[in-house]
C-alpha cells in the first residue's frame, strides 16, 4: 500500500494506492468519517464487487445504500443529479451523512457534483474502477455535469475526502476502457515526466495487458503529477492545472459535437493531443520529432488519431462553448518538448482551424 498526498490546507487527503479494499473502513475511520449514507455505482458494479466493497465496511459497522445510475456518459446530468438528490432528500433525517462514488469518470463527476450541493456539502469519497478514473478524474475535484453545449459546464471544485485506489479491480476492464485511461496517462507523460513516457513507449504490450508492476508505475506516477499539480493550484487560477488540459480543448468539443455518444473519454481526448502536437510543430513550439513520438505512442496503444464523421463545424461550435474558450479563443496546451507544455491562447483562429480540420473528417 502507498499513500500520496494533495496538500490543500484543512482541504487535504490521502489517495491510497492498495490491491484490495480491506483497508478501506481503516481509513474511513482514521478520517473520522460519518458511518451512514449513499454509494452511487453502476448495477453491473455493484452485482460483481458490491460484495468486495461492501462487506468490509458493513463488518466495520458502515451503512451504506446503493444508488445506481445507467452506464453512459448521459449519467452526468442535471436529470440524474436530480434524481440522486431526490432520493437522498427523502431521507433527509439522516445525520452527517457519507456519499461514496464506486466506479469509473462519470460516477465520480456526478457523485461529486451531488455531494458538493446536497445540503451546500457533505463529505464524499472516490473509489475509482477504471484506469482513468484512478489516474486523473477522480483526484483534484473537478465535479459536473454537462449541458447539451458542453462538457462539465455545470460544476464546481469540491474535494473528495479520501481517493481509494484498488489495483487489482483494473483486471477486469474491457480493452477499450484501457486504451481510455492509457490517453491520460500518456498526457501524464507528455506534460510532465519524460520518464513515464519513454516507459510506456518500451512497455505498450505490457500497459495494456495491465501487468501488476506496469499498473504500479503508471498509476503511482500519474497520481503524484496529478497531486503535485492540484495542491499548487487547485482552482486552475493559474497556468498549472490548465496544462493538465493537454488534448482537451479539441477532445471536449470532440464529445460534445457527436452528443457524447461517438468515443469515451480517452479517445476524443487522444485526437485532440494529436492536433495540438501538431499545433505546438506549426507554431515553431515542438520538434516534429516529438510530435511524432506522441503519435506513434498514441497509435501503439490503438487509440484513434483523426476523427471521422464529425461536421467540423459542429466541433468549432462545441469549442466556443467550451469554459476553456477564453476572452474569445480556445486556451490551448501546446507540448514545447516531451516533459513540457506552455499553456495559451495566442493562436490564431485560421491558422488553428487549417491544423485541427486536417484532424476532421
Amino acid at each position: 500500500m502507498k499513500t500520496i498526498p494533495v496538500r490543500l490546507g484543512q482541504r487535504s487527503y490521502p489517495i491510497i494506492l492498495a490491491s484490495s479494499y480491506r483497508q478501506l473502513p481503516q481509513w474511513l475511520r482514521r478520517l473520522d468519517l460519518p458511518r451512514q449514507g449513499w454509494i452511487v455505482s453502476h448495477r453491473s458494479l455493484l452485482a460483481r464487487y458490491g460484495r468486495d466493497v461492501l462487506g468490509p465496511l458493513t463488518r466495520a459497522g458502515w451503512s451504506l445504500q446503493p444508488i445506481a445510475i445507467p452506464e453512459s456518459e448521459s449519467s452526468k446530468s442535471l436529470r440524474i443529479a436530480e434524481r440522486i438528490l431526490a432520493m437522498m432528500a427523502r431521507q433527509a433525517m439522516m445525520r452527517a451523512p457519507l456519499l461514496m462514488a464506486f466506479g469509473g469518470g462519470v460516477v465520480g463527476d456526478v457523485t461529486g457534483f451531488v455531494a458538493a450541493v446536497f445540503r451546500r456539502g457533505i463529505p464524499y469519497v472516490q473509489i475509482p474502477t477504471t484506469l482513468l478514473g484512478q489516474v486523473d478524474s477522480a483526484i483534484g475535484g473537478k465535479v459536473a455535469v454537462d449541458l447539451p453545449q458542453g462538457k462539465n459546464l455545470i460544476g464546481a471544485f469540491y474535494q473528495p475526502r479520501l481517493v481509494y485506489n484498488n489495483s487489482r479491480i483494473l483486471s477486469t476492464l474491457p480493452m477499450r476502457q484501457r486504451r481510455s485511461g492509457l490517453a491520460e496517462i500518456i498526457k501524464y507523460g507528455v506534460i510532465a515526466d519524460p520518464i513515464l513516457f519513454a516507459m510506456l513507449e518500451r512497455s505498450v504490450s505490457a500497459c495494456l495487458a495491465l501487468e501488476f508492476r506496469a499498473v504500479q508505475l503508471m498509476v503511482a506516477r500519474s497520481c503524484a503529477i496529478k497531486a503535485r499539480v492540484v495542491s499548487a493550484d487547485e482552482r486552475e487560477t493559474g497556468d498549472a492545472r490548465a496544462a493538465l488540459n493537454f488534448g482537451h480543448t479539441l477532445g471536449h468539443a470532440l464529445e460534445a459535437a457527436t452528443a457524447f455518444r461517438r468515443w469515451t473519454h480517452g479517445e476524443a481526448i487522444a485526437i485532440g493531443m494529436c492536433a495540438a502536437s501538431e499545433l505546438s510543430v506549426a507554431a515553431g513550439r515542438l520538434a516534429p520529432a516529438d510530435s511524432l513520438r506522441i503519435r506513434r505512442l498514441i497509435e501503439a496503444v490503438g487509440l484513434p488519431t483523426h476523427a471521422t464523421g464529425v461536421s467540423r463545424e459542429a466541433v468549432w461550435r462545441a469549442l466556443r462553448y467550451d469554459k476553456k474558450f477564453i476572452r474569445g479563443r480556445p486556451r490551448w496546451v501546446l507540448p514545447t518538448r516531451i516533459g513540457r507544455v506552455v499553456v495559451t491562447e495566442d493562436v490564431p483562429e485560421g491558422f488553428a482551424k487549417q491544423v485541427v480540420h486536417r484532424y476532421i473528417s
